[in-house]
């Protein structure tokens, strides 16, 4: 097992040596493609996301690999397989992820390792801290506020698409999901005044310079698809929507204020624009994760 940061770790969990751990029950789930690939890789032949999982766990059960990227991978079901595609598989229960998080958290390292079935990775005390903007109502400058959050561990067990579970915590007090957010002040409300648009103003502002070969190696990374909500713009558009994927900053330029040695990998991800655009919607901004878990739950609302 490897520690994230640092030397690599034997992680001591029962869960990290057996695909049918002690006390995970066996669940049938179902596996949901996200649609039929083109014809040309024939006619039984299926799309699904969540590809750095079901490439393994689906040919353990017989199914054939046919193609597989970062993000989709295209797979044949054994002969007389029925629809819907279901499988048996050990899933951890609600309590068992809460202790293991107890456990990672009294252990105080980050890991990524593979429990079960599951790829797992479980975040120490990360730093949740953010930046708010705001333009001083006498100067018209813009002034920086750093909100100050308390530090929060995860654990995340499974791959969105297929099955996955997230626990999240303060100071070792763990729940299963995201945690809510602590209100942020409200702004000062501005003077009332008469509305006008349009008269010219001098602005002075602070560009923060992106990398493009960190952009080019973040697609290069994940595809051109959105992480968000998998709208990839080529195969929608065609060749007029080759280059329009977002590549969005996990953590804003803006809250880090200095030059920093930029990881295409863990700092980056593509998003389209308008999961982009919901992500900075608010400040501190929603998470990927959280994008993806609000997608889902409106799907099966």
């Amino acid at each position: 097992m490897l520690q994230e940061d640092g030397e690599p770790f034997e992680l001591d969990e029962p869960a990290a040596r057996s695909h049918y751990p002690p006390d995970w029950p066996i669940e049938t789930i179902e596996i949901k493609p996200s649609g039929k690939a083109p014809k040309h890789y024939g006619p039984d032949t299926y799309r699904f996301g969540a590809a750095l999982t079901l490439s393994v766990i689906l040919t353990r059960r017989g199914w054939t690999l046919v193609k597989q990227t970062k993000t989709y991978a295209y797979l044949i079901p054994p002969p007389d397989t029925p629809k819907p595609f279901r499988i048996s598989i050990a899933v951890p229960p609600a309590e068992e992820c809460l202790a293991l998080a107890n456990r990672s958290f009294a252990r105080a390292e980050s890991w990524l390792a593979q429990l079960g079935e599951w790829p797992a990775l479980y975040r120490h005390e990360g730093n949740k801290n953010m930046q708010r903007l705001s333009r001083d109502p006498v100067t018209g400058a813009m002034v920086g506020e750093v909100m100050e959050q308390p530090r929060e561990s995860s654990l995340t067990i499974g791959e969105w698409g297929v099955w996955h579970t997230v626990v999240t915590g303060i100071e070792g007090r763990f729940g299963i999901g995201y945690l809510p957010l602590p209100p942020l002040p409200a702004l000062p409300a501005p003077p009332e005044s008469r509305l006008w648009e349009g008269t010219p103003k001098a602005v002075e502002l602070t560009l923060y310079e992106r990398n493009p070969k960190a952009r080019r190696l973040c697609i290069e990374h994940y595809g051109p698809t959105c992480q968000g909500c998998t709208l990839n713009y080529e195969e929608k558009y065609g060749v007029i929507g080759a280059e329009l994927i977002h590549v969005h900053h996990v953590t804003p330029l803006a809250t880090i204020g200095e030059a920093y040695e930029v990881d295409p990998i863990r700092d980056l991800v593509p998003l389209c624009a308008t999961c982009h655009h919901l992500v900075h919607s608010r400040v501190p901004h929603h998470t990927v994760d959280e994008i993806r878990t609000a997608i889902a739950n409106a799907a099966s609302a």
